[in-house]
Formats: C-alpha cells, sequence, structure tokens
C-alpha cells in the first residue's frame, strides 16, 4: 500500500511537472510572437505596395497592367522564402505610406528611402542604397548645384528629390527659375521631354533607364545626392514578419539572388557602389 501510494505519487508529481512545462512554454511562445508572419502564412500571400512609374525599380509592362521591374522581381524572391506568393498592388505614391499604417498592405517595397521622418512611422529593412542624379535635356549641362541656376527643375512629388530640390533653392542656388513635381515619374520625364523642364532630380537607377531608353532626349550630367539607404518599409508592431524578411532578404544575398536581379536590371551587381 505504502509502495502503491508512493508510486501514485511519483505519476502525479510529474503529470504535474508536464502540465507546467507545457504551460511555461506555451505562454513563452505567446510571448514571443505577435501573429503577424502567422497571418501572411495563413494569408498564403505577401501584399507588396509599388508606385508603377519608377522604371526600372517598379513599372507596368506593355501589357499596361503587370508591374514588373527589380522591387516586384525583390518582393517575389523573398515571399517565396517565406513560402508565400507575393501579391503587387500598384498604388500612387502620394498615398503609399498611409495605406501601410491603415493595413491596407503587409510593406511597401517601392524604392522609398530612409528618413528619419519616415522612421517614425514605420520600420525599414535596408536593401540598396541610391544615388540622386541630375538628368538634363539635350544641350542642358547640370553637373553641379550651382549649374541650377535660372533652370526649371522636375522632380516626383513627396520625394527625397523634391525635398532637396526645395531646400538647394532656400539656401544655396536661390535664382532657381522653378521646381515643378508631378504624381509619377513618368509624368517628370515627359514634361522634361516636352520641354517644359530642365533637369530632373531622380534615383540614379531610373535616371539611368530613362538616358538609355531616349538617349535623344534625356542625359545624366552629374550627382546631386550622394548614395542613401533605401528599405522595405513594415510596420512597427510587425516584429515576426520583420525579421522573416530580414533572414530571407539575407539568404538572397548569400545565394547571388540580389546581385543576379541587379545585373538584370541596372548592369552592374550591386546599387549605390
Amino acid at each position: 500500500m505504502k509502495k502503491s501510494s508512493a508510486l501514485l505519487l511519483v505519476i502525479l508529481l510529474l503529470a504535474m511537472s508536464l502540465v507546467a512545462a507545457c504551460g511555461g512554454a506555451k505562454q513563452q511562445t505567446g510571448a514571443s510572437t505577435d501573429g503577424s508572419l502567422d497571418r501572411v502564412k495563413k494569408a498564403g500571400k505577401l501584399q507588396v505596395a509599388v508606385d508603377a512609374t519608377y522604371p526600372p525599380m517598379e513599372f507596368v509592362d506593355k501589357d499596361g497592367k503587370t508591374p514588373i521591374g527589380f522591387d516586384v522581381d525583390l518582393a517575389k524572391a523573398i515571399a517565396k522564402k517565406l513560402g508565400v506568393q507575393a501579391e503587387i498592388i500598384v498604388t500612387d505614391w502620394d498615398g503609399i505610406l498611409s495605406g501601410l499604417t491603415s493595413k491596407r498592405y503587409d510593406v511597401i517595397m517601392s524604392s522609398m528611402n530612409i528618413t528619419p521622418e519616415r522612421q517614425k512611422e514605420v520600420d525599414f529593412i535596408e536593401y540598396a542604397k541610391m544615388s540622386q542624379v541630375f538628368v538634363s535635356k539635350k544641350g542642358v549641362a547640370v553637373k553641379a548645384e550651382k549649374d541650377l541656376s535660372g533652370k526649371i527643375i522636375v522632380v516626383q512629388a513627396d520625394t527625397t528629390s523634391q525635398e532637396w530640390a526645395e531646400k538647394i533653392k532656400t539656401d544655396t542656388v536661390k535664382d532657381i527659375k522653378e521646381i515643378r513635381s508631378f504624381k509619377g515619374a513618368t509624368d517628370a520625364f515627359l514634361e522634361v521631354k516636352n520641354g517644359r523642364g530642365d533637369v530632373i532630380v531622380i534615383d540614379e537607377p531610373v535616371g539611368l533607364y530613362y538616358a538609355k531608353l531616349d538617349a535623344a532626349t534625356f542625359t545624366v550630367t552629374g550627382r546631386a545626392l550622394a548614395p542613401e539607404p533605401v528599405g522595405i518599409a513594415i510596420r512597427k508592431d510587425d516584429k515576426d514578419l520583420n525579421a522573416a524578411m530580414t533572414k530571407a532578404f539575407t539568404d538572397l544575398k548569400a545565394d547571388k539572388t540580389v546581385e543576379k536581379l541587379s545585373n538584370q536590371w541596372f548592369g552592374i551587381p550591386e546599387l549605390g557602389k
């Protein structure tokens, strides 16, 4: 009887230990996850917002509806690493950040510069560095800030390029004739092509793309800003998704996928070098 009682006591204590351990593990797991990665995996897709007016980073194919470009391909590669599909959502640049914070999509991959102001709203996963260049129409030689005197500068609205141009006009080259801004980069280039602007300030890969596409009109004539970080924008609450995407990107760099995409779209192994 005593032996049986002792045995029962041992069994009871083991059972209690097991329950406590399981409960503790569950509590610990719950404390370490925010559910963002599980949300994406359950949906089977990573929703990625792009402003499709920024070739070769993100733009619309010849069919007029299919998003293509470096960022689109990179988004698909990252989604594949997560075990899901990438759903590319085309949206206007001027509302792209508010769309993320209001949960219309999971992330933004649209050549977004990482700035202190934006970091107050969202987190970033840096994936490239890009300089800003002057793309001048033929016959206009803008190689440095001083050459902007008397010129009409064209930029995409709500971008680092616009901020830079406005600061230069206020601080150093006060006789800049005008700064014109447009919702999309394609509209900015069209403005210069039609003779209503002298020079565009824009990210280097975009400038090089247009200079190659229409060499009779555009030339990259100088650098406005040194390379600055560009990142995937993600909500601050989505820590698990952030960690998983960061690892996915690191793996894609290690296996040379990023280098392959860069060579495919830009003809160089890495931007900002």
